[in-house]
């Protein structure tokens, strides 16, 4: 029996021996026939220089945890996407830094990789220059977007390249209409475009962003909670991509997809140990949805977490307070200092209730109790004494002097931003005047420092032989030497002013412009230089800014500036580097990893006395944001309630109304000048947002804040040693007061 088993075995051996090549060879092409394809690589081309932009591959059999070799070396940030047929990575800017070729392989997690493709990086032509004007959009719009490359380089034989594709042209005024293609807007990235001319010479690279899309919460089960300290499954259901996780209080829970791609995590116990309202969100690709809270309270009947506002003026018209709490019913009693008030509106979480106009100076209680006698916990508001509002500096009237005035002949045509530098001075844009004026705070003696009064465009030394000259002027910042920084809404650049004796020299510091060699047009334009509007990160006259607002000097000496135009904040480096260090260039509103998040016509900002942390008025999103610089996170402070809310209240429980204008108080209280409604809120450190003066009509009107009006504030400044806020009334032309303690 066992010479036959030997013999079976190596007859089994000789016959496979006839036979094993085939298969070897078979098992080869099947390997490589599940190694990934190559049909496109886009780009082929970019210019050194080029910031961190987006490859793609187009082929097929791109495995999850594919990636993109770059010489050989992984890329950042890999994805796949359209069932393995694109793979994207991201280019880091270093590695384009200088002229050269590169490899570009896509590899599976196997080791199976695509063929090799070359990756140029070529010169550019000085003479070839682009600028893009209308730059970002939000991933899976289904348009296609026709953006306008800014250029005079532009002639027949040309070619525009968008991702390594050649593009539809249209010449327009100033440049070329270029179409970015639907089917690249589907992916988040950073799309190189670059002009080629007939020579095939290259111009500048620059960037088309698609920025992801926001998580979408639907519900969360449960939708409440009682106090206690076991862990809690929770699902979220909602409209969610791959990788998505649920987020409470901050803390990113272990995520898992469940049925119908709803999200599921637990709660850990020690999350509701004590009576809260516990926020989720949802976070992918960096930015997270809008909040859903989730009550946690001690029992079934009523509990109160919070009151707002948490400070009412004295003889407030028709005073109320909101109380937010759990279990409320219709049926409730609201008892303030004990006695039973008026409830003029009520749901599960809230209850309005109305005080007495007349209620007096100092802490109150509130309570609720229901049908069987239970009753809350005390919670205390109080009523302080009303501001006084004044007006500080103006007439009135519309004017301008270019020398020294008295506080009661100043006149400005509509002030914007002001900022009490070192030297004691409250410095302010004068904007419509196009001119930046100081103000002594002891004398209100008001002083133009730069600017003629007339819109226009001349460094000091220009070729015209002209005076310095503005275009609407709008942040003003001074650092401690006396140089003055100023972001010009109408050139869209950052000029600086520098003093020596008597002299006074206005120079360009950051922004694109041309130059204007034109006699006539110079004349017609009171310029010698052309602002370009856009939005580019480089190097100080590399860099595009739109419509720059708000700006401020850090600690270490750069600056920071609210980009309104391109919905972004930046900074300039000491080392002359303009850099995003939050949003994304695309209007909108979330929340997460700084440079995934948006804003909507970010205006105004103030520096925590630390540096760590900068509050940015979003006009046009109703909110106050802090971006923390060091975990470079962006947050919601304040505003984002909904119509049926409270006005004032804690943190995204208030309603802001256009917020444009911040100053921060020593003891951490930041104040907020609206614009809609023309009137001065506080928040306190806590996030907790209360009426200072204000609301109404818009007028000029002086007295107690109750009363008092303004037309359009924009810009504020706290001098902290005197207990002032200062307002920059826009469409009152003065500067008001109001003394704060």
């Amino acid at each position: 029996m066992r010479k036959s088993v030997r013999y079976i075995a190596v007859f089994v051996l000789s016959f496979s021996g006839l036979f094993l090549p085939d298969v070897i060879h078979e098992l080869n092409v099947r390997a490589q026939a599940e190694a990934p394809s190559l049909k496109k690589m886009r780009p082929r081309t970019v210019t050194a220089g080029t910031r961190t932009f987006t490859i793609r591959l187009e082929g097929k059999r791109f495995a999850s945890g594919a990636n993109v070799l770059f010489d050989g070396v992984p890329l950042a940030s890999p994805r796949i996407q359209r069932k393995g047929k694109l793979l994207l990575a991201d280019v880091d800017a270093s590695l384009v830094a200088s002229p050269g070729t590169h490899t570009i392989q896509g590899v599976n997690p196997d080791g199976s990789a695509s063929p090799v493709e070359t990756l140029t990086v070529g010169a550019q032509d000085p003479d070839l220059r682009i600028v893009l004007d209308g730059n970002a959009v939000q991933e899976d719009s289904g348009l296609i977007f026709l953006p306008n490359l800014l250029t005079d380089s532009f002639s027949k034989g040309a070619d525009v390249q968008v991702w390594g594709r050649s593009t539809a042209v249209t010449e327009v005024p100033g440049g070329v209409q270029i179409e970015i293609p639907a089917d690249f807007v589907d992916d988040p990235a950073a799309i190189p475009i670059t002009l080629f001319d007939k020579d095939g010479n290259l111009s500048n690279t620059e960037l088309f962003f698609v920025v992801p899309i926001p998580a979408e919460i639907n519900s969360v089960e449960p939708d409440s909670l009682e106090v206690g300290t076991e862990d809690v499954p929770f699902i979220v259901r909602g409209v969610f991509k791959p990788g998505a996780i649920i987020v409470v209080n901050d803390m990113p829970l272990p995520t898992t997809v469940g049925k119908n791609q709803r999200l599921e995590a637990t709660l850990p116990g020690n999350l509701r140990s004590q009576p809260t309202q516990l926020i989720f969100r949802v976070e992918q690709e960096g930015i997270q949805s809008l909040d859903t809270i989730v009550p946690v309270a001690p029992t079934t009947g009523p509990f109160i977490f919070n009151v707002a506002p948490i400070l009412i003026r004295h003889m407030e018209n028709k005073p109320s307070i909101e109380v937010f709490g759990a279990n409320f019913t219709k049926e409730m009693t609201a008892l303030v200092d004990g006695q039973e008030a008026f409830v003029r509106d009520f749901g599960k979480s809230h209850l309005t209730v109305a005080l007495e106009r007349d209620i007096p100076i100092g802490v109150h209680t509130v309570q609720v109790k229901d049908t069987e006698g239970n009753i809350t916990e005390l919670a205390t508001f109080k009523v302080v004494p009303d501001l006084i509002v004044s007006t500080f500096v103006g007439t009135e009237k519309l004017g301008f002097s270019l020398g020294c005035v008295s506080r009661e002949e100043a006149e400005f045509r509509r002030p914007r931003r002001m900022t009490i530098a070192p030297d004691g001075l409250l410095y302010i844009t004068d904007q419509q005047n196009h001119a930046i004026r100081t103000i002594d705070l002891n004398t209100g003696q008001t002083c133009t420092v730069a600017g003629t009064g007339l819109e226009g465009y001349h460094d000091s030394g220009n070729s015209a032989g002209k005076p310095p000259t503005f275009s609407f002027p709008n942040g003003v910042a001074v650092d401690n030497s006396g140089t003055i920084f100023v972001t010009e809404n109408g050139n869209s650049v950052v000029r600086r002013i520098r003093r020596s004796g008597g002299n006074i020299t206005v120079d360009t510091v950051a922004g694109m412009f041309n130059e204007v060699t034109s006699e006539d047009r110079q004349d017609r334009y009171n310029s010698t230089r052309q602002g370009i509007a856009s939005y580019r990160d480089a190097g100080l006259f590399d860099s595009a800014f739109r419509l720059p607002d708000d700006i401020l000097i850090a600690p270490d000496g750069s600056l920071y500036i609210a980009d309104a135009g391109n919905a972004v904040i930046r900074r300039i480096s000491r080392d002359g580097v303009v850099e995003t260090i939050a949003g994304n260039g695309v209007p909108g509103f979330a929340d997460g990893a700084a440079k995934q998040a948006r804003f909507n016509t970010p205006t105004a900002m103030a520096l925590s006395a630390d540096g760590r942390f900068l509050f940015v008025a979003d006009t046009n999103n109703n909110r106050v944001r802090k971006v923390d610089l060091v975990n470079k996170r962006v947050s919601t402070f304040a505003g984002g309630a909904t119509s049926g809310s409270t006005a004032d209240g804690p943190g995204g429980q208030a309603i802001l109304v256009r917020p444009i204008g911040l100053a921060l108080d020593s003891d951490g209280t930041l104040y907020v000048a609206e614009l809609e409604v023309s009137d001065i809120r506080r928040i306190d450190p806590q996030g907790n947002v209360t009426t200072v003066a204000g609301g109404g009509s818009q007028k000029l009107k002086d007295g107690p804040g109750i009363d008092a009006r303004f037309n359009k504030p924009r810009g504020l400044a706290v001098d902290t040693q005197r207990g002032i806020l200062y307002i920059a009334d826009y469409e009152n032309f003065v500067i008001r007061s109001i003394a704060l303690r």
